[in-house]
């Protein structure tokens, strides 16, 4: 999946909840695993409703966590490159 042109999703198989303000877990029941995420993390994971791209991403998180979009844009990236290698990423073809 190319990150800057897709709209990327969660994995289906993948569940996620926030904690606090402290930033929250997400399951993927496939492999029994559990990620913990910063605040910054846990909100783009649950903006991934394979609605927005990266930009939008980026949009949302330096306005909610009041940081310049250049560097919410270049962490989106490489938070979602992540996401991908772990597989926490739906396929664009699914």
């Amino acid at each position: 999946m190319d990150l800057l042109t897709a709209h990327p999703r969660r994995h289906p198989d993948t569940s996620f909840r926030q904690i606090g303000d402290e930033g929250g877990l997400v399951v993927l029941p496939g492999r029994a695993e559990v990620k913990v995420l910063n605040p910054v993390g846990i909100a783009v994971f649950s903006l991934l409703d394979g609605t927005r791209d990266v930009d939008a991403l980026a949009a949302t998180i330096a306005g909610e966590f009041e940081i310049d979009l250049a560097q919410a844009r270049e962490d989106v990236i490489a938070f979602l490159t992540e996401l991908q290698r772990e597989g926490m990423l739906a396929d664009a073809a699914a």
